[in-house]
């Protein structure tokens, strides 16, 4: 998939439902963030850094959810 076929869908997203939208990008970000920073703190857990992981995960899921993209045959964005 094109990052402009991706921007597209975001722009389409966010003309349907701006808050939601910008909320998911939100917490994506915030997942993302924090995600970046247990893998670099030194006194984090394997417990902590899987956790924020799975966090970033889900935050990711959730925004490709809403965005509608087109599947692949693989179940994942084409």
């Amino acid at each position: 998939m094109s990052v402009e076929a991706v921007l597209d869908a975001v722009a389409a997203a966010f003309a349907d439902e701006p808050a939601e939208v910008e909320q998911l990008l939100l917490d994506l970000a915030e997942a993302t963030g924090r995600a970046a920073y247990m893998r670099a703190y030194p006194f984090a857990t394997d417990y902590g850094r899987e956790c924020a992981g799975a966090a970033a995960d889900a935050a990711r899921d959730e925004l490709l959810a809403a965005l509608d993209l087109p599947l692949g045959p693989n179940g994942v964005a084409a």
